[in-house]
């Protein structure tokens, strides 16, 4: 019967967005009643190292909610194309496009709205479902009405969405707040893209939502013109539902600056409209060529591929607890606890793609092997990559693809380095004050040496549908001697010794310096030399 498009990326827009977004998923839900009913959310350009929204919010969303839910997520590397066309993180136009053409086709009607709004239905007997079954062809909006942020933040619990629209029927007059606000034709409300109702195959037949739209703001009314020459004037919804907006402006989203805020052209999107049709964008419109993943929380949440992953590769513990130390004196004692540490590695790489590329540095099989069966455990559809410049015993594993660093450089989406010890026995004792062995000292030493060159020819070596710099993940690289090594040229963030883990991206002031002595002595050498390469890059310095 419906589908409902909304759309948003993992992060802090606006004023208390997770509760408010939460409030507005569970309240929509809630008015759905027809099996094929959808609620579809674009998560477009949250970074690969989060989650989605939704996701991130699951554990406040109803059961009915996370039935209803399909994600639909949008990758930095889809957006890459735009990126240097706009100032936005996430665009409106596209979001819903993409939405709106994989939307469920035995769906009559498309509603756009937004994670703030709840949806009243006037008559407590009848659903949203309801409400739309029964009407005629047509294009519909409805008034917005404001709720004070105090009320909704205070009162609504976001888990009680069939409490909230009660009181809702409640605040209306209570509080006065059922006030229409009429705007110019052919924007009937202000505030219209919280409630436009559409006919799904009206939206496929004037090609959707214009993608020329970089600069934020008035999609909605653009798509109001644009439909009201092809169907007629909007009607009105406001004898049959209410639509409450979360007010939010206490705090400025990012795409709202006051004065200085960034807006398409009205006069091009609305008043100069001739025509419902986008030619230029018809066989692009939704980006039908790409693979855009779906995810169904009601279905599979990212701890059951996380469990899945730790749980081939270590066994439950059988003691309470085991005990390690930071004191000094253990400064170059490099042997750490690989059951403890494994899922700490495991959990930064979980909300990549599934068919991502990790490449592998390691001195420790036992880490490399565990590592690469767990990623496989984890769902994750490519073999790890290793260099065969290090240690051979992991490199005929079928879940590991050995070549040479330099071929691996331009396939790799994330980098992991370990700093362990070879001769480290599975039952050792950890941070007991052992030093490392010359058999150590020498895959070590290689690692390091990937790690600079790596880090030094990043910017030169990383594949085009990379928008930002890769990730670089350092296991065993805190309060040891290959801490300020590798804090000199990434930028992680300060981490607790216990998860053993850092994880960032390189630091543009040593990237650059490395990038320079890199290509001088390419110059002077007439080669592409890896040796040479790394030690040049090895004495670059961070001020």
């Amino acid at each position: 019967m419906l589908s409902v498009i909304l759309y948003g990326r993992n992060d802090s827009h606006g004023y208390n967005l997770h509760k408010r977004a939460a409030i507005s998923f569970n309240a929509i839900a809630e008015v759905m009643t027809d099996p094929d009913d959808e609620i579809l959310f674009v998560d477009y350009n949250s970074p690969d190292d989060h989650s989605t929204f939704p996701e991130a919010i699951n554990d406040t969303l109803t059961d009915k909610a996370k039935k209803r839910l399909r994600i639909l997520r949008v990758r930095p590397a889809h957006h890459a194309h735009l990126k240097r066309k706009t100032h936005l993180v996430a665009l409106e136009p596209q979001s819903r496009n993409i939405a709106l053409r994989r939307s469920n086709p035995r769906n009559r009607w498309i509603l756009y709205t937004n994670t703030d709004i709840l949806l009243v239905p006037r008559d407590r007997s009848k659903s949203l479902s309801d409400i739309v079954a029964d009407l005629p062809e047509g294009f519909y909006e409805a008034p917005r009405f404001e709720l004070p942020e105090m009320l909704w933040e205070s009162a609504l619990d976001r888990r009680d969405p069939a409490g909230n629209l009660a009181m809702l029927h409640e605040w209306g007059p209570q509080f006065h707040l059922n006030q229409v606000v009429r705007n110019y034709l052919p924007m009937r409300y202000d505030g219209l893209g919280d409630f436009q109702l559409c006919l799904r195959e009206d939206m496929f037949a004037i090609g959707g939502f214009d993608e020329e739209m970089l600069e934020g703001w008035h999609c909605d009314s653009n798509l109001a013109a644009r439909l009201t020459l092809y169907r007629g004037s909007a009607d009105s919804l406001a004898n049959k539902l209410f639509v409450y907006h979360c007010g939010h402006t206490r705090v400025a989203a990012s795409n709202n600056k006051g004065r200085q805020t960034r807006m398409n052209d009205q006069a091009q999107y609305i008043w100069n409209v001739t025509s419902p049709f986008l030619p230029q964008q018809a066989d692009r419109w939704g980006w039908p060529d790409k693979d855009i993943e779906e995810i169904r929380i009601d279905r599979e949440l990212a701890h059951h591929r996380f469990s899945a992953g730790v749980g081939a590769v270590v066994s439950p513990a059988t003691e309470p607890f085991r005990a390690t130390s930071i004191e000094s004196h253990l400064y170059y004692d490099l042997s750490y606890d690989l059951p403890h540490t494994i899922p700490f590695v495991c959990d930064q790489v979980l909300t990549y793609p599934r068919n991502a590329h990790a490449t592998v540095v390691g001195a420790r099989s036992e880490f490399v092997i565990g590592f690469a069966k767990a990623w496989q455990a984890m769902g994750f559809s490519t073999p790890v990559l290793v260099p065969q410049e290090c240690n051979s015993l992991h490199r005929e594993l079928p879940e590991v693809k050995s070549q040479p660093f330099l071929d691996l450089l331009g396939r790799t989406d994330i980098f992991i380095f370990e700093f362990g010890l070879v001769s480290q026995g599975s039952d050792e004792p950890i941070r007991s004050g052992r030093r490392a062995t010359q058999y150590d000292k020498k895959y070590l030493n290689t690692v390091e040496r990937l790690f600079r060159y790596a880090v030094a020819t990043e910017p030169l070596t990383r594949p085009m549908l990379h928008p930002q710099q890769r990730r670089f993940i350092g296991v065993n690289v805190i309060y040891n001697e290959y801490w300020p090594m590798f804090t000199d040229h990434i930028s992680p963030n300060i981490s607790p010794f216990c998860g053993q883990v850092l994880a960032g991206y390189p630091r543009k002031d040593n990237s650059m310096r490395g990038i320079l002595r890199w290509l001088r002595g390419r110059y002077l050498t007439g080669r592409f030399e890896l040796t040479a390469a790394s030690n040049a890059t090895s004495n670059a310095t961070v001020n």
